[in-house]
């Protein structure tokens, strides 16, 4: 076993798919594992999501897909960020639905699908408020164009919300005048797709925040990400909050590899800006930047330390758990270590595991993911 590594607990998102579906009459679950399934491990997440019922998969791009195409996933996945061109070979190569939103996308993947034979599939991507790359008022040309390519199959069009609010569709197109309901433009969409290309077609709206205010946003299919892994969006509101997670998917544990006792005085850390104002009992952990470990102390720089030495007042430096017990990273946290002061704590020992709280997202996939459940 690794000095450090990361404890994925597969049944605790299993668990979690299962509460999402129990709240899902006819739409389609689209289980997203992007960000190597938001630090969790995208292969192993996304077998154990499909397994759970998820009828699809969500990444953010072509060599993600492609990735679980090669390990023998064959559910059907959509990339959120356009292809290049290079790329849209690959995606109809590996049966990869992909977000479209010009009319150089559809010219990519209509010659990627002439090469290799193939029928290409993608989904045009509509911004709300966003700011992001749309179809915006070309939706219907693309359509249009989309009719003349037998070689290309649209599957679906889709929007998001940064916000919780669906009583209005906000920019989307102007033939939708605002306040129009969100249903109201997924019939006008899905009537242009029946009406262009004589099929019908997936219309979503709603992520974790929307399926958890908004039942109404649920229509065809629901993109969930966050949820899947215990936490529940940052912007809905406590009272919202009543699905029945799972929280713990994720542990990030390291070892103490030494302790030492310093002196009052002793500086601790690069930098030297952190400085023991008592004997202290300092542990190292093989565990840092380098790993991703993106906790930030409450002693940076002196340009900044005056700042956050208000906000350690108000919260603390962070703090890692050894056995249930709480002890404070100290100082600045190091390429490939890190320092805890335990000197409050008893039987502290070399060997001993601390887990550590942090950014899931950002610990590096080259840290072991050990799964479990």
């Amino acid at each position: 076993m690794p000095a450090t590594y990361v404890r994925v607990n597969l049944a605790a998102i299993a668990s979690n798919v299962q509460a999402v579906l129990s709240r899902l009459n006819g739409t389609q679950l689209m289980a997203v594992v992007k960000g190597n399934a938001y630090g969790h491990g995208m292969v192993p997440v996304a077998e154990r999501c499909v397994i759970a019922g998820a009828q699809w998969l969500g990444v953010s791009y072509v060599d993600e897909a492609v990735k679980l195409r090669q390990a023998g996933l064959t559910a059907p996945t959509l990339t959120f960020v356009p292809p290049t061109e290079e790329q849209c070979r690959a995606a109809v190569e590996q049966d990869v639905t992909v977000t479209i939103t010009t009319e150089d996308h559809l010219a990519w993947l209509r010659e990627a699908a002439v090469q290799t034979g193939k029928v290409a599939t993608a989904q045009i991507f509509v911004d709300a408020d966003l700011g992001r790359p749309s179809a915006g008022n070309n939706l219907v040309r693309l359509l249009q164009i989309a009719a003349g390519f037998p070689q290309l199959k649209i599957t679906g069009v889709y929007t998001h919300f940064d916000a919780t609010d669906t009583s209005s569709v906000r920019g989307l197109l102007d033939v939708v005048k605002p306040g129009s309901e969100l249903h109201t433009f997924a019939a006008v969409v899905k009537k242009l797709a029946q009406q262009y290309l004589g099929t019908e077609i997936l219309f979503h709206a709603a992520a974790s925040s929307l399926f958890l205010t908004a039942p109404d946003s649920y229509l065809d299919l629901v993109r969930i990400g966050t949820l899947l892994y215990g936490q529940y969006p940052s912007n809905v509101p406590a009272n919202k909050c009543d699905l029945d997670l799972n929280p713990d998917t994720f542990e990030l544990r390291s070892t103490i590899v030494a302790i030492d006792e310093v002196p009052a005085g002793t500086a601790v850390g690069p930098g030297q800006e952190f400085v023991c104002r008592r004997p202290t009992q300092v542990a190292t952990l093989p565990l840092g930047y380098a790993q991703g470990l993106s906790l930030v102390p409450a002693f940076l720089t002196r340009r900044q330390g005056a700042w956050w030495r208000r906000l350690a007042g108000r919260q603390g430096p962070p703090v890692v758990l050894i056995d249930g017990q709480e002890a404070p990273i100290i100082g600045r946290i190091g390429m490939d270590q890190c320092a805890v002061d335990v000197t409050d704590l008893a039987g502290v020992g070399i060997g001993q595991t601390v887990v550590v709280p942090a950014c899931r997202t950002v610990i590096s996939p080259e840290v072991l993911r050990l799964y479990v459940g």
